[in-house]
């Protein structure tokens, strides 16, 4: 029977501290940092990290009295109607420190470089902040106008963190903003941001810090993937912007539906083809023929299909297989789609 499948909490292991808000979001209050700063959603993922662990990242949820794993039950089911796997990864990510100064392939060079049919686009909506040793929550994100590539490979050469930080903008953030960062944009989350986090499925991440802020000493692998760092050097897009020019490509408005009620867009498949970000406020009835991830973000809510009502609360996840009807009835929440069907 298809209905909504509620996902069960997938925490997962980086190498940056936090978590603590996440916690505070689904009810825990004492909640506290951690190295499990993430809680990965509809994943069919497996996490890439120093240490494997298998099945890590890949969300779990309760199919007919057992614990299985989402992407087999879709897969037997056909509840992503002929698709092979989701096509996107969505992510709770709380920071508490600054993460690793990154940048994330484009298709072309996941196609290239990793025999991967998909780069690392991704999309940022902040659903809260906190004060970090009183700084505001902020990014850092694009090359300001003097930098090039000879500069950076000598900021990375000589491991220089303040240089690679300034050599990009730094952007505060607050809640309800939605940033779109495409592959080969240099960036990195600061301290303090909470937020959704919705991307193409993959987790490759070319990093320039050798050393994390915790201490840890990077491996090669973590750092390039084994391909070497002047091909790592090569994933960035060497593109000087000003911060007015990042702000216009790469933060999205909400647009509102006006032909449909409750619902206003924050991401559309005309900003990126790799998925698609809705806020919808109940009550709000869905159908679509592609499968759908919502999450719950207001504090409680009712969702209703198939004839039955269920009281719904934040941070609740919801699987919706493809042609599966459902009404927010009331409450608030996101709507996560699939890449666009070409």
């Amino acid at each position: 029977m298809k209905k909504p499948i509620k996902e069960l909490v997938t925490r997962v292991n980086r190498t940056y501290r936090g978590g603590k808000m996440l916690d505070a979001y689904v009810g825990n209050e004492q909640g506290v940092d951690t190295f499990q700063p993430e809680d990965w959603i509809s994943s069919f993922v497996e996490a890439k990290n120093r240490v494997y662990i298998e099945n890590e990242g890949l969300t779990r949820v309760m199919w007919n009295g057992e614990e299985r794993l989402l992407c087999d039950v879709v897969s037997q089911e056909d509840f992503g109607q002929g698709r092979k796997d989701a096509g996107v990864l969505i992510k709770f990510l709380d920071a508490a420190e600054r993460l690793g100064i990154q940048v994330h392939p484009t298709k072309e060079y996941a196609r290239k470089v990793f025999d991967s049919a998909y780069g690392k686009t991704e999309c940022w909506h902040f659903l809260g902040s906190r004060m970090i040793n009183g700084e505001p929550p902020c990014i850092y994100m694009g090359f300001k106008e003097h930098v090039t590539k000879e500069l950076w490979k000598k900021y990375f050469d000589e491991q220089d963190i303040p240089g690679m930080l300034s050599a990009m903008h730094r952007i505060e953030v607050k809640e309800g903003d939605t940033v779109l960062v495409t592959g080969g944009t240099p960036h990195a989350i600061g301290p303090g941001c909470f937020m959704l986090e919705i991307q193409e499925p993959s987790d490759y991440t070319m990093r320039t810090e050798k050393v994390t802020l915790a201490g840890q000493v990077c491996t090669p692998n973590q750092i390039h993937y084994g391909v070497g760092e002047e091909k790592m050097l090569e994933c960035f897009e060497y593109i000087p912007m000003s911060e007015q020019a990042i702000r216009d490509a790469f933060f999205l408005p909400p647009r509102k539906d006006g032909s449909v009620p409750g619902l206003t867009h924050l991401v559309t498949y005309e900003d990126t083809p790799c998925f698609r970000l809705d806020r919808v406020i109940g009550p709000y009835a869905h159908q679509s023929p592609e499968f759908v991830t919502l999450i719950i973000t207001g504090e409680c809510g009712i969702l209703s299909y198939d004839g039955k009502e269920e009281r719904v609360f934040r941070g609740e996840k919801y699987f919706i297989p493809a042609n599966t009807s459902f009404t927010l009835s009331a409450g608030e929440g996101l709507i996560c789609y699939p890449p666009k069907l070409l």
